[in-house]
């Protein structure tokens, strides 16, 4: 028979065949084990009501009247694929001896559901379920962003075959997502190995957990290092603002997302940790709205300004992971580099370099020093073009 063998999810029968071949048909689907069964969605014209109630009561999940319109069809093949999956539901509940009711069914809906779109968007949609989720559903909220990214993903994804890379990504995932979870951030999505993240509450719960992250990969590395792999890096960015959480697409395909500056901002921090070989940065906004009393080991690594924007940026790195000699000479010199850094947005490039020089002589691992020591020779010897000086950096790459 056709159906031996086959994996099929859907099948659309002509009613209008031969009466014994389709009664046949019926029967034989019937007869099958629920987790095998096809979705059957009969066709017929509209004076064969008969046949279709009857086709209805041998168990097919719809039907369509010709002639048809495409989105009305869609609509149809859509819904009698979703009666299939809640059949096959109620088989496993059942087969796990848990009780069968609406309760249970939503439930496990929902908890399917909250595995791709956080149930947090729906608290803030005020939406019970993902059904009942509109297009342009939308809510302005202020929330700390965060950025994380491993670096230099390409070239060790190029040495892996593509279930190498899953399996890579999905073991780092399954170490440092707990974490924001942890400090009652949620996920929003995924970018190829990089992470955005909303933290609703404060700006605390992020800085706290961008910290507790990066220990994380470090007590990972020590694992991948046994195994004989290379031990990985990131970097994370944050920054605090309003953004607009919501739905976007066409009625047939939308997703949720989050549309903001800040995202950008957030983004650019990121980015910006590889400019400055520091693992986390956060712009002044987090910096501000952190909790009194909260302690981080924050140093101001200045204002920056991306290319073609107008505003610029405070910025700080968080030390407080480095090496216990770096961050102790951090603490150490952070009077001679505020100094510095005082002359160097003022324009006083000579004196600010020399500041910088001295305090990257003190440590060679003070990548933020040496790096404004070189940036004010570089000033010094080309000047800074056409940009009129007004303290800010401009970093014309991400």
């Amino acid at each position: 028979m056709l159906l031996n063998g086959r994996a099929i999810d859907l099948m659309i029968v002509d009613v209008m065949q031969s009466r014994t071949g389709v009664m046949r048909l019926l029967e034989a689907i019937r007869a099958m084990s629920t987790a095998t069964r096809p979705a059957l969605l009969v066709v017929a014209p509209p004076d064969a009501a008969d046949r279709i109630a009857l086709c209805i009561k041998l168990g097919a999940e719809d039907y369509l009247v010709t002639p048809h319109q495409s989105t009305f069809v869609r609509t149809r093949v859509n819904m009698a694929l979703a009666r299939r999956r809640l059949s096959i539901e109620v088989q496993q509940l059942r087969a796990a001896g848990r009780e069968v009711n609406d309760s249970a069914l939503a439930q496990r809906y929902s908890d399917a559901s909250s595995r791709f779109v956080p149930r947090e968007f729906l608290e803030y949609l005020k939406r019970d379920s993902l059904a009942d989720v509109q297009l342009g559903d939308h809510i302005a909220r202020q929330m700390t962003v965060f950025f994380s990214d491993i670096r230099d993903f390409t070239a060790l994804s190029e040495s892996l075959t593509p279930q190498e890379n899953f399996a890579f990504l999905n073991s780092y995932l399954k170490h440092v997502n707990p974490i924001i979870r942890d400090h009652r951030g949620f996920i929003d999505k995924y970018i190829g190995d990089a992470i955005m993240a909303l933290f609703p509450h404060e700006a605390t719960d992020a800085l706290t957990a961008s910290v507790e992250l990066y220990r994380q990969v470090v007590r990972y590395n020590q694992g991948r290092t046994k195994a004989g792999y290379t031990p990985i890096r990131i970097g994370i960015g944050l920054h605090h603002g309003e953004l607009i959480l919501g739905t976007i697409g066409e009625n047939d395909r939308m997703q949720t997302t989050v549309i903001a500056d800040a995202v950008n901002v957030a983004s650019r921090m990121e980015g910006l940790t590889k400019h400055y070989g520091v693992p986390i940065l956060a712009s002044a906004s987090v910096v501000t709205n952190l909790s009194p009393g909260a302690h981080f080991h924050l140093r101001h690594l200045g204002a920056v300004k991306a290319k073609g924007k107008a505003a610029s940026v405070d910025i700080y790195e968080c030390f407080d992971n480095d090496p216990v000699d770096l961050l102790e000479h951090k603490v150490n010199s952070a009077e001679l580099f505020a100094n510095a850094m005082h002359e160097f947005q003022k324009g006083l490039f000579l004196t600010a370099g020399r500041y910088f020089s001295r305090v990257a002589a003190m440590h060679a691992g003070d990548t933020p020093a040496a790096y404004y020591r070189d940036r004010c020779m570089m000033i010094t010897m080309k000047g800074t073009g056409s940009q009129r000086w007004d303290g800010a950096d401009l970093i014309e790459t991400k």
